[in-house]
């Protein structure tokens, strides 16, 4: 009887995963579909997508099939878990990016007086992952109600110091932040826990290196659209990769956004980043390249499972935009120039 390796495990079968993964010419003929019902039925007919489509019919709502391929990119992503240990710093990561992201969809609604809609974009799949009590946001329509309803500690601390005068002013960007840096806090200090010095290096490299895509479209965007001075671009930086210090000053300091944009092509995020045409898509871009070649050339599994989970979260933003796309009656060629391939 053969024994399964769990690290080759996660390995062969996330490459195996992303074997499967939409080529250019299923996107090439997706963007020039007429309706959602269309794209249903191309992937029903064409991609690995048939297997959970197949009782979908194409008069559903792009809503609803939005929220079935984010299902299914999270159920992949549970397949890769089982053969992973179980103090996985990835798979904690990851399940927190989840839960930010829920929190944050939730207080948008919060901030719009309306938090009842919430219920219609609920990801019941990740409902047993979570000590968030999903199912209850929508019926808290105060900040202070979601307080009661988060646990004590983690989430509800942090807040806590993000408290409003009202509603409408709830601080989107500093919450999420905020909850950015907590995750972050938990992952670096998981990596930490490592006891292989190898591993526990390349991981956090990995990091290191994700965390600056962020931080450098972050610098660019408040430069370019927000005209903002050294000090308060610096609140706005996560305190983590290597843009920092002596390496960060220089960069903010300067003046125009070309000046700032020169001085971040001297890093090494910034010279591979001058290739791409958009730089509000410059994060998205830059992670999904650097973990697909992790996924292609790495022999770590904690590695490869974070690369495979950020690719094929791609894959489901590119049919996002695809659907929304058409949707709104987009040229074909313009929404295949927003796709990352």
């Amino acid at each position: 009887m053969s024994i399964v390796n769990p690290s080759s495990a996660v390995i062969a079968k996330a490459r195996a995963k992303y074997g499967r993964r939409l080529k250019e010419k299923d996107y090439k003929a997706l963007v020039k579909c007429g309706s959602v019902g269309e794209i249903v039925r191309y992937l029903k007919s064409y991609t690995e997508y048939d297997r959970y489509l197949s009782k979908v019919s194409a008069g559903i709502h792009r809503g609803n099939l939005e929220n079935i391929l984010r299902e299914e990119h999270f159920n992949s992503f549970l397949s890769l878990c089982r053969y992973n240990r179980a103090d996985s710093p990835i798979t904690g990561y990851l399940y927190r990016r989840t839960e930010i992201r829920e929190l944050i969809k939730y207080l948008t609604l919060l901030s719009i007086g309306r938090p009842i809609e919430y219920i219609f974009t609920l990801p019941m799949y990740f409902d047993d992952h979570t000590e968030i009590p999903l199912q209850k946001l929508s019926s808290a329509h105060s900040y202070p109600a979601l307080l009661e309803l988060l646990p004590q500690r983690g989430y509800r601390d942090i807040l806590k110091l993000h408290i409003p005068e009202s509603d409408e002013e709830i601080d989107i960007s500093a919450i999420e932040d905020a909850l950015l840096i907590y995750s972050l806090d938990t992952l670096y200090t998981d990596i930490s826990n490592i006891k292989n010095k190898g591993e526990r290096a390349r991981l956090k490299s990995l990091f290191d290196t994700l965390v600056d895509y962020n931080n450098y479209s972050r610098i660019l965007r408040l430069k370019r659209f927000y005209k903002l001075g050294g000090e308060d671009v610096k609140k706005h930086i996560l305190p983590y990769g290597t843009l920092y210090g002596r390496r960060l000053e220089p960069m903010i300091t300067k003046e125009t956004y070309e000046e700032v944009r020169s001085a971040l092509s001297d890093t090494k995020v910034g010279k591979k980043a001058q290739s791409f045409d958009i730089d509000d898509e410059m994060a998205i871009k830059g992670r999904f390249l650097k973990c697909r070649h992790e996924l292609y050339f790495s022999t770590e599994p904690e590695i490869v499972l974070l690369a495979y989970y950020i690719v094929s979260e791609t894959e489901i933003k590119n049919l996002t935009t695809i659907i929304e796309g058409v949707r709104y009656g987009i040229a074909p060629e313009r929404i295949f120039e927003m796709l990352i391939i």
